[in-house]
């Protein structure tokens, strides 16, 4: 299973591949014979999944239909074959068929529409299997790519919450039959 755009590969690791991931990014990118960064999984990020594995470590196995929302997804530039960025899903839709869609793009490739192309494909992706019908992204109002992106993927503003506290959540719902879908594309050079 993976998500392809024009530039990029977006795949979701397996328990054993997160693993390796999590202990060392460069033997991941060996073992995946990606380009070696030299960069590496922060430490706070690193307990925060190895917790999560053990808390709900069913939820981590490929043998379970619902680990594409509990692993991380990484995106790849199929030109360089390097590790751009991640996202992951907070855990399987709700019954309302919502989700949550966290993304890290770093540093050298922000802003050229990486984020973009990869939410292009999940919501093709959301299409084509109804797996979720609604899905939520938390950004800052400050970061214009963001704002610039979420608004060219149709994405709405979710209300303040009861006490006037403004929300930083953006949602779009997603129609099965929506026929533009297919023709959204990321436009590196605006976003």
């Amino acid at each position: 299973m993976k998500l392809e755009s024009k530039r990029l590969d977006i795949i979701p690791l397996n328990l054993n591949e997160i693993k390796i991931f999590i202990k060392s990014r460069s033997d991941y990118e060996k073992h995946a014979n990606l380009t070696v960064t030299g960069v590496q999984v922060p430490e706070f990020y690193r307990e925060e999944i190895i917790e999560a594995i053990q808390q709900e470590p069913e939820s981590w196995t490929s043998k379970n239909k619902e680990y594409l929302f509990h692993t991380f997804w990484l995106m790849i530039l199929k030109e360089s074959k390097t590790i751009v960025g991640q996202f992951e899903f907070n855990g399987h839709p709700n019954s309302l068929g919502e989700v949550e869609v966290f993304f890290m793009v770093e540093a050298p490739y922000r802003r050229k529409g990486i984020a973009t192309e990869a939410m292009i494909e999940i919501l093709k992706w959301g299409c084509k299997t109804k797996r979720f019908r609604k899905v939520f992204i938390e950004a800052d109002f400050r970061n214009k790519a963001a704002m610039a992106s979420l608004q060219k993927l149709g994405f709405k503003k979710q209300p303040n919450d009861e006490d006037e506290n403004p929300s930083t959540k953006f949602y779009k719902i997603i129609y099965f039959d929506e026929p533009y879908i297919d023709d959204l594309e990321a436009d590196p050079v605006r976003d």
